[in-house]
């Protein structure tokens, strides 16, 4: 192409530098201007076609595929992507027409990922017998066509995969990794030791025989403090990473113990390292905090939380325990600095039932009008944030209307609040009381209705089902 030629290619390309590639100079002026010029590239069907890969191809071609019935039915429109030009029209009808596409097994590789191989690639995968076996149909997704037929007929004759202990590697992760590559892993010796038999998972298929191999060899796993770690999460982390988060000293210390769970693998070394060496966690105070759930949270947020400075007054301390990893930073600011807490009838709920609510939802409950009136003190207790608003409420309300809500407790509202009243109105039915006397004289709720449907059926013979049957049968 001369040079006044390609000055024109650039100028008509100006607003696609997307196109310009080395594949694209060696096409003729003309040809390129016929290529731009296919009318069907306006249809918006066809926009994502229009790539480097294009060049490809010629004007002849292109317009016999993009011209092709097929693409009027939906079900083809998947497979309308640049890798389509490695594939003349004449192949792509061939492929597009095969029967084996109407068999419900095969439906999920029909992908653009199909245009990876020829059509007599495509008839061996998809004729081969073993797909007749319901287990090896889990094989069957977009990524076996990184595989030839040849190859994956290996893979899956390998008399390995039929041993019971490797079922679980049976997944389409297998097309990531060469038959040699999958011999090697299966054949390794270590499978053998029960505590390696935890990572045979299909996750294993995201590291190559090299890693794993090293990774199986840490002689840490020795060490009864990792064997818990041993689970197919591991292959999250490459071997590196892992041989860095073992060797971390601070394992040796009996307060970190409890982190060594297999969640620690969500986080990488760098992020463990700058956690464990906190200061504050050699203040007796949080070290409650250092459970496993601490992976939930990361170093920044985890910091924040140590400096705040209300864990220097008695009542917050309390709350500095595992639990508070479901919350961030800013909630717990947020819940720390709420004035309610100065109010002595609040203090009894300061306790890490807390973090189970939301900054706004513990507002909305200390909020709630039933802490002014003096028969609903009783029930400010821990248990409280284990109580959904709207059963507080609605149960309150309830008893109310039965004229009992001075013996509401916490455990009654935690009910579904219809069984509750079902289970009111069982009691009334059969003329038992509501409330009870206590040896000390004292009045307070039926326990029947404060306790749980396995622990009505264990100490009274009640089953919630029966009682349900009963009273609808009543309402007849």
């Amino acid at each position: 192409m001369n040079i006044e030629n390609k000055k024109r290619v650039l100028e008509l390309l100006k607003d696609r530098p997307d196109l310009i590639c080395d594949l694209l100079w060696r096409k003729s002026y003309n040809e390129i201007i016929k290529i731009m010029e296919i009318p069907e590239w306006k249809e918006e069907k066809y926009k994502n076609l229009l790539t480097a890969n294009v060049w490809q191809s010629n004007a002849e071609e292109i317009k016999k595929i993009l011209t092709m019935p097929e693409w009027n039915e939906d079900k083809n429109i998947t497979l309308l992507t640049s890798t389509i030009w490695n594939r003349k029209a004449e192949e792509i009808r061939t492929i597009i027409q095969l029967p084996q596409w109407k068999e419900e097994k095969f439906k999920e590789l029909y992908t653009s990922s199909v245009w990876k191989k020829n059509v007599d690639e495509i008839k061996k995968i998809l004729e081969m017998s073993e797909w007749k076996e319901k287990n090896f149909q889990e094989f069957l997704t977009p990524t076996i066509w990184y595989r030839n037929a040849e190859e994956i007929k290996q893979i899956i004759e390998m008399p390995e995969l039929k041993e019971e202990r490797f079922h679980e590697l049976i997944t389409s992760n297998i097309w990531r990794r060469n038959k040699g590559e999958i011999k090697e892993i299966l054949e390794m010796p270590e499978w053998e030791e029960d505590k390696f038999q935890k990572l045979l998972t299909s996750n294993i298929w995201k590291s190559n025989a090299e890693e794993i191999k090293k990774i199986l060899e840490m002689p840490e796993w020795e060490e009864e403090k990792f064997q818990e770690l041993l689970t197919s999460n591991i292959w999250e982390r490459n071997a590196e990473e892992i041989k860095k988060i073992l060797e971390m000293p601070e394992w040796e210390e009996e307060k970190f113990q409890g982190l060594l769970t297999p969640t620690i693998w969500q986080k990488n070394a760098e992020e463990i390292e700058k956690i464990l060496e906190m200061p504050e966690w050699e203040e007796v105070r949080f070290q409650g905090m250092l459970t496993s759930n601490i992976w939930k949270s990361n170093a920044k947020e985890i910091k924040k939380i140590l400096e705040m400075p209300e864990w220097e007054e008695e009542k917050f301390q309390r709350l500095l325990t595992s639990n508070i990893w479901k919350s961030n930073a800013k909630e717990i600011k947020e819940i720390l600095e709420m004035p309610e807490w100065e109010e002595e009838k609040f203090q009894g709920v300061l306790t890490s039932n807390i973090w189970k609510n939301s900054a706004r939802i513990i507002k909305e409950k200390l909020h709630l009008e039933y802490w002014n009136d003096p028969r609903y003190i009783h029930l400010l207790a821990p248990s409280l944030f284990t109580l959904s608003n709207n059963n507080i409420q609605n149960g309150i309300k309830l008893m109310e209307k039965y004229k009992i809500s001075e013996f509401t407790t916490n455990r009654c509202l935690r009910r579904n609040i219809k069984e509750l009243e079902m289970l009111i109105e069982y009691l009334l039915k059969n003329n038992i009381d509501l409330v009870v006397e206590q040896e000390d004289g004292k009045e307070k709720l039926n326990p029947i209705l404060s306790l749980s449907n396995a622990q009505l059926k264990e100490r009274y013979n009640l089953d919630i089902k029966d009682i349900k049957k009963e009273m609808e049968g009543a309402d007849r």
